[in-house]
């Protein structure tokens, strides 16, 4: 079950956009409340709106995977008052499918669902993601203007799909907390270690790391651990 899961996640490096579903197409796990936005290279994008506070959360998923499977913690989110937002990152769910170089374009996808949210009025913006998603959250907040309003990495690798958050990290100075579990490495990647190292890289004097025990990873971790919610919604909060 481990290895299912984390294979399920952001570890194969095959083409993670192999049977995505065709643009426009509905998702069946939620009806109504989507909202259709672009990207700033013409991408089309789909998300799904949840609450109606004045603060925005923006949700990237994990690889081989789409919007639903934020759905628990999006409506857990929603209930407490906030604007929730998870998107399907390009050549996943609903949102196109792109080859070449504008297929890892993620970074941009959560930059335009920052300006999306921002038009329907949301004051504040937060950024969270799962793995492939926490990675992309990390990226595009080095470059989102105006700058959102903290970032939360959950169980995300440094590197993966041409996205390098150690790289980046120098010019990350919005708050940021990275969350990993102790025991979560498989297939050459070590998801704590990669905590730490994007975490001493981040040039933020606001920034927090936890490394949790288990094994569990990215959705996973934070839909089962009560710390690991504990710490994202007082992020949230204080921030």
């Amino acid at each position: 079950m481990r290895r299912l899961l984390v294979t399920a996640a952001v570890l194969a490096l095959s083409a993670a956009t192999a049977g995505a579903a065709p643009e426009g197409a509905q998702h069946g796990c939620v009806k109504g409340g989507e909202l259709r936005f672009s990207a700033a290279d013409g991408t089309k994008l789909v998300g799904h709106r949840f609450g109606s506070g004045t603060t925005a959360v923006i949700l990237g998923h994990e690889a081989h995977s789409d919007l639903c499977r934020w759905l628990p913690y999006a409506r857990r989110l929603a209930s407490q008052g906030y604007f929730v937002f998870p998107i399907d990152f390009r050549g996943y769910g609903s949102s196109q499918y792109r080859t070449g170089a504008a297929e890892y374009r993620l970074a941009a996808d959560l930059a335009a669902a920052a300006k999306a949210v921002r038009k329907l009025g949301k004051k504040k913006v937060f950024l969270v993601g799962a793995s492939m998603g926490g990675l992309a959250s990390l990226v595009a907040a080095v470059n989102v203007r105006p700058p959102v309003d903290g970032v939360v990495s959950i169980s995300s690798p440094a590197r993966f799909r041409g996205m390098d958050a150690v790289k980046t990290a120098p010019r990350l100075t919005v708050p940021v907390l990275y969350l990993a579990a102790e025991g979560d490495d498989f297939a050459g990647y070590d998801f704590s270690k990669d905590a730490q190292a994007m975490h001493t890289a981040t040039a933020s004097a606001d920034k927090e790391i936890e490394i949790l025990p288990g094994s569990q990873h990215g959705i996973v971790l934070v839909q089962g651990s009560a710390r690991a919610k504990s710490l994202v919604e007082g992020f949230l909060k204080t921030h």
